[in-house]
């Protein structure tokens, strides 16, 4: 299976996840992510030292490395007995490849984002490493925040920032008032923190695209009611691609085309490559960029957001 070859039109809702267990645990990952998923052969790895605990080592396949990450181990699961069935999820994310050990895959999934169930508030103030779950016969599956794991193990590839390389701006960014929609609680408090410190403070933030959207619509209706720009009360959004209930893509497309509001929306999300660069201009977003390109992001909100 080859995750670049799946095909969804643009701003269905629509996505498929790729169902595998570790230990008696289902979980998902979107297929968008996964380049491929093959046997896994332990003599095609090879150690390294001072290494994470749950990293195996860098895995050979057809003359490249990656490294090889134990989700078992992560999880703080058990893996089956039987490790005849283990596989190696090829992801990639963050323009970074790595591998995932799982006891199996189970099959593809094709479902809306509206079906999936963000976790409960109480429970994402932990920062868990699942963002959402869905229900798939008598499967309760949980979607792993892949992101957030690879932060733990490569701590660099976080979205942080660095305060000397962050672009500086006479424009009011104070001024700016901006919608965020983002379900990880790890990158969207660190999108928060950055905005924040590089001046934007007027942010109104939602952890899935629907409830993004009824702001939005909220906000139209007063604007219409004043006779006034709906641009005097937002000034762009910024949207992740990967959301329960409703994606940063059908977000975008509701926004612009189905409500004719003429917003800027920035894309900000591990996911973007070629092919979903394409989606992001099909569905009319101005801009998208790759986590965790904070700097370029930070640009794209100055060239967008406070151009009125």
């Amino acid at each position: 299976m080859n995750g670049q070859e799946i095909l969804l039109e643009s701003g269905t809702n629509e996505f498929e996840i790729v169902e595998f267990f570790v230990g008696s645990q289902s979980y998902g990952v979107n297929v968008a992510k996964v380049r491929e998923i093959i046997q896994y052969d332990g003599k095609s790895i090879t150690p390294i030292p001072e290494h994470h605990p749950a990293m195996l080592g860098l895995y050979y396949l057809r003359n490249e490395t990656f490294p090889l990450i134990d989700l078992a181990s992560i999880l703080k699961n058990e893996h089956v007995s039987n490790s005849d069935r283990r596989v190696i999820l090829v992801c990639e994310f963050n323009t970074l490849v790595n591998g995932f050990l799982v006891d199996g895959v189970r099959q593809i999934h094709r479902c809306s984002w509206e079906s999936v169930k963000p976790v409960a508030n109480f429970v994402s103030q932990y920062r868990p490493m699942i963002t959402s779950t869905v229900h798939f016969e008598d499967r309760q599956i949980l979607i792993l925040d892949l992101e957030h794991i690879i932060s733990t193990i490569y701590p660099q590839s976080a979205v942080t920032y660095d305060e000397d390389n962050l672009p500086a701006s006479s424009l009011r960014r104070e001024e700016a008032q901006i919608i965020v929609a983002e379900d990880s609680p790890l990158i969207r408090d660190a999108v928060i923190k950055i905005l924040k410190k590089v001046g934007y403070t007027n942010l109104t933030v939602f952890t899935n695209g629907k409830d993004a959207f009824a702001k939005v619509m909220e906000i139209k209706e007063e604007a219409e009611s004043q006779r006034v720009p709906i641009k005097k009360f937002i000034s762009g959004i910024l949207t992740d691609i990967e959301m329960p209930q409703m994606d940063g893509l059908t977000l975008c497309r509701k926004v612009k085309m189905d409500a004719g509001i003429d917003l800027p929306v920035i894309m900000f999300s591990s996911m973007i490559n070629e092919q979903m660069a394409m989606k992001c201009r099909e569905v009319g977003a101005n801009a998208y960029t790759t986590k965790p390109q904070t700097s370029q992001l930070i640009e794209l909100i100055d060239q967008y957001f406070l151009n009125k």
